[in-house]
């Protein structure tokens, strides 16, 4: 882990030459694999891994990032191979070039045949080097450091500077070019590879010799402003050489390919992701969960841990165990297009989906694409489709099912993606060009199908691009600043009434539609702060079929006027058929001259980048929060129309009863056959009032903070409220959720606002974060401190703990770790400190001090019985009294990481990137599977199965029987 490397390099700038041997143990297999591919010599690869930690070692004084200790050495391995390579050019023979084809075709005969031979440990050999030259150089890299390395995606993503959704994608295409006994004949020869035993304490040795020299300013050694033009230099260079040249000189098992070209400036590297063209071909119709081994090796244990074949295979097994699991319809939908023959497409967390126009439901078509968490844009030209993933630009000819990488595509968040036709002259002549638009970095143009993208910025400059659109060649830029047209590779702004922020373009045929609004980011005042409505009647719709020259304002006007918050409007068209998408919802059949009110829309309220397609005059679909809505009557109604989909709007998981409940941003929901169906669990109307519920036209049923708690044998939900917090209960009777009997609300003038007198504060987020019960007593986080109440208590009592952490917009979740057990209550507070109170919170005391591991912040606290469990950013700790701790491990002293915690009866389990553990006998985490689908939100065991919600992923199970874990303990 980085920190890890950053603790260990102050440490070994200290004097502490064993911190580096821990660095050795650690990277040392990595390297060799790196240089063993370089030079192709097992016994020259060892000598190059001593020379590159030597060198690393003499030149940490001058590392300027610590936390890129990983990266820096990638470029000392590289630069030394390369320098092994130039002074023996010529003893070097390169591998008989063998077609891919025959390699395919013979490798299975050949594997048979041979495997019982005298020699066939080296015709094994000879073979993987045949397997590993049909990969491409990228794909080549990431599985022989997978395998020969034993480094998961995350590492070597950190060893190569490349994200690890990108290594992830590297190493399933890799796989997939393999057949399965390929595969495991690659896996068993680079896995069973041992390094020489001398090897680190051969480093040591020469360490030992070497008199570290501190730098004495710490600062680069280039000045800053040489910096920028040596990088441009760099760049034209490698950009600028011949393809044939670097061809020529590269052989098969060559990591100096295009693929992660590395330079290294002042100590640190910069990687120019630079991947050479794939020709990735992806099966479809079936979910991949990505493959990662079982975290970092850690540096707990003075010796290296080594993967066997046999857990290696295991490891494969498990993660065959996890079933995804029919979650509750909704989610996020990052892009919605439709194709030509109104065939609509939709990118998910979970894969790409289509809709054939005579089809009712989504199809999964593809899994392999890598995903964020932001837009994909797509576009279409002549029947092929081109996506916007997130380091990569893909084509598919197939209608979706099968994707190949055309490279690399310029970094930031993409907007847009569209294709222009640029034919002229004779039919031959014929061509396009694409342009992407990426948010606060401009246009950039490709005229080759995607493989080179050139910024086109000349008159852009300091703009934040919205949305860009193209009527036949001439291409059109909305920023905040106004609408561009591009000119002879130059952006000039058109003018278009007083409006200036763009928020939206639409095209049919000749006609150009713009949807134009305030520039959000800058508002400085809510809309409740504004005074009338002029202040509000920014947001307008304009109208151009002459190209930009002359515009037609037709914004829709409500009767009687509407206070609009200030949003900004989303056009979509078909045709004649326009949509807008503000405060409210108009549409407009004959392009926007007489318009028709469908009422209000709280989606762009919510969130301003959502967005709908016209597919005909009655059928439109659109785009919020909670996933995709359509409709079939030309808007007059709207319904969910996630059928098909993978459900991942899972904002918590519970268990309780025998039943599964989940809360999805608005609704509770239950399901009582494991998820294979979901219904909303209601609330008692006459016992409780929300704050949202029937008001005018909000789909919101609950804050979206609110939060899922089974403590003591009942089930409840935490729901914050503007100036309140509220407990409900769930009744088995009735299956109602009401408020808790008894419990009061909290009292704003004497509690909350003198709170925040005390806090000195003004925030309102993270109103509810801890909460726990025993014996009837209530604690909760509400507004930075922690509040108890006793049955009997006419009000909540302040138990005096105050939170004056500052807590990040992205984890609105962290606020206070609580548990709770008779008298005793823990506390983890944002800033790391844990608290113990033995007497209900009416005194505290700060355990932190007595606490065996560092860590920046706790993910989870719990009990077990009388036994306390803090999980933390870099372990689990376990205590019975709060004085001694331990720190749980698993079988070979390893901590374990975990991000979310869960009882089934005596039992303790753990979730985290690492995988899916169990506490054993003898206190040690014993691995269930180790390997999980994605980033682990919550944690819960229902009917012998193990159920997991991940961040964007869905909900998925694994069986707890015996038959079900035991692969993984083999």
């Amino acid at each position: 882990m980085v920190k890890d490397d950053i603790q260990l390099i102050r440490r070994v700038l200290s004097g502490d030459d064993e911190a580096f041997t821990a660095l050795v143990r650690k990277y040392q297999k990595s390297v060799h694999a790196l240089a063993w591919k370089r030079v192709g010599d097992f016994h020259f690869a060892e000598e190059i891994t001593q020379d590159a930690f030597l060198r690393a070692y003499r030149g940490l004084p001058k590392l300027k990032d610590p936390g890129q200790f990983s990266g820096w050495l990638y470029v000392i391995t590289n630069r030394l191979c390369n320098t092994w390579l130039q002074k023996n050019k010529e003893a070097l023979t390169l591998l008989e070039d063998t077609p891919v084809v025959e390699v395919q075709r013979s490798a299975y005969e050949r594997y048979m045949s041979e495997r019982y031979e005298k020699k066939g440990h080296a015709h094994r050999e000879e073979l993987v080097r045949e397997l590993l030259a049909k990969l491409p150089e990228s794909e080549r890299t990431v599985i022989t450091l997978h395998y020969l390395g034993e480094m998961t995606a995350k590492e070597i993503g950190n060893f190569l500077g490349v994200s690890v959704n990108t290594i992830t994608s590297r190493l399933q295409r890799a796989r997939k070019r393999l057949q399965q006994h390929e595969e495991l004949l690659v896996q068993e020869m680079l896995g069973s590879v041992q390094l020489s035993d001398t090897l680190t304490e051969s480093i040591a040795r020469k360490v030992a010799d070497v008199k570290l020299t501190p730098s004495p300013t710490g600062k680069p050694f280039l000045p800053w402003m040489a910096f920028g033009a040596a990088a441009v230099l760099i760049t034209l260079l490698l950009l600028g050489a011949s393809n044939q040249y670097l061809v020529r000189f590269q052989k098969p098992y060559s990591f100096q390919a295009q693929s992660e070209p590395t330079i290294e400036i002042i100590d640190t590297p910069i990687t120019l992701n630079i991947d050479s063209k794939p020709a990735v071909r992806n099966q479809t119709g079936r979910i991949n969960i990505p493959s990662e081994t079982s975290g970092d090796a850690g540096l707990e244990s003075s010796s290296s841990v080594l993967v066997s074949n046999q857990q290696v295979d295991s490891h494969r097994l498990s993660i065959s165990q996890w079933a995804q699991s029919n979650a509750p319809q909704g989610g996020p939908v990052l892009n919605l297009f439709t194709a030509s023959e109104r065939i609509l497409y939709a990118a998910t967390a979970t894969g790409i989906y289509r809709m054939m126009p005579d089809e009712s439901a989504w199809s999964l078509v593809n899994t392999n694409i890598p995903i964020g968490e932001y837009s994909m844009p797509i576009a279409e030209y002549g029947g092929t489709l081109y996506i916007v993933s997130t380091d990569e630009v893909f084509a598919s000819v197939d209608r979706g099912e099968t994707w190949d990488s055309l490279g690399p595509r310029p970094k930031g968040y993409a907007v847009e993606l569209i294709a222009t036709d640029e034919t002229k002259g004779h039919p031959s002549q014929a061509h396009f060009t694409m342009y992407l638009a990426l948010q606060g970095k401009g246009v950039f143009r490709s005229t080759d199908a995607g493989v080179q993208w050139h910024p086109l910025n000349n008159g852009l400059a300091d703009k934040r691009i919205s949305a860009v659109a193209a009527i036949g060649n001439t291409v059109f830029a909305g920023t905040n600043e106004g609408l561009y047209r591009l000119n002879s590779d130059i952006w000039e702004r058109l003018p278009m009434g007083e409006s200036d922020t763009i928020h939206s373009l639409a095209v049919t045929k000749d006609n150009l539609y713009v949807g134009t609004g305030p520039d959000i980011s800058t508002l400085s005042k809510g809309a409740e702060q504004i005074a009338n409505v002029d202040d509000l009647s920014v947001s307008k719709a304009f109208h151009s079929n002459d190209l930009g020259k002359s515009w037609t304002e037709i914004t829709p006007i409500s009767k009687p006027p509407f206070l609009r918050p200030p949003t900004g409007m989303k056009i979509s068209a078909v045709g004649q058929t326009l949509l807008i998408q503000d405060f409210e919802q108009f549409r407009s059949r004959n392009g926007g001259q007489t318009w028709t009110n469908l009422g209000l829309d709280i989606s762009p309220f919510t969130l301003n980048g959502f967005q709908a397609v016209v597919v005909n005059d009655n059928i439109y679909y659109k785009v919020d929060v909670f996933g995709i809505h359509r409709t079939t009557d030309s808007g007059e109604s709207w319904h969910p129309f996630m059928d098909g989909m993978v459900g991942t709007g899972i904002r918590d998981l519970a268990a309780f009863d025998d039943k599964l409940y989940v809360y999805t941003g608005r609704d509770v929901v239950q399901s009582a056959d494991g998820g294979g169906s979901w219904n909303s669990v209601l609330v008692d109307a006459n016992k409780h009032t929300f704050e949202l519920i029937g008001k005018g036209h909000a789909r919101i049923n609950f804050p979206f903070d609110s939060k899922l708690v089974v403590a003591e044998r009942s089930f409840y939900v935490i729901v914050p409220e503007t100036d309140n917090l509220r407990i409900l209960t769930l009744s088995i009777v009735n299956n109602l959720l009401s408020p808790v009997p008894g419990i009061p609300a909290f009292d704003n003038e004497t509690q909350s606002d003198g709170l925040r007198t005390m806090l000195g504060v003004q925030e309102d987020y993270a109103k509810a974060g801890g909460f726990a019960v025993d014996s009837g007593t209530f604690y909760v986080e509400y507004k930075r401190a922690l509040f108890r109440w006793r049955p009997g208590d006419s009000e909540w009592t302040n138990t005096g703990l105050i939170d004056l952490g500052k807590q990040s917009d992205a984890d609105l979740r962290r606020g206070f770790k609580l548990a709770v057990s008779g008298k005793t209550v823990y506390v983890g507070k944002r800033d790391g400190r844990l608290f113990q109170s033995l007497d209900e919170g009416i005194s505290w005391k700060d355990v932190t001090p007595t606490l065996p591991i560092r860590f920046t912040h706790f993910k989870e606290i719990i009990f077990v019985g009388s036994t306390a469990y803090v999980a933390t950013d870099t372990g689990v700790m376990a205590s019975q009294n709060g004085e001694h701790w331990r720190v749980l491990t698993d079988g070979t002293g390893r901590r374990i990481v975990v991000d979310r915690l869960a009882v089934d009866g005596a039992t303790l389990y753990g979730a985290g990137d690492e995988g899916i553990y169990r506490l054993d006998t003898r206190g040690h985490w014993e691995p269930i599977s180790p390997n999980v689908p994605g980033k682990v939100i919550s944690l819960v065991i229902n009917n012998n199965r193990l159920y997991i919600a991940t961040q964007q992923r869905g909900m998925f199970h694994i069986s707890l029987a015996e038959e079900g874990y035991s692969l993984s303990r083999k």
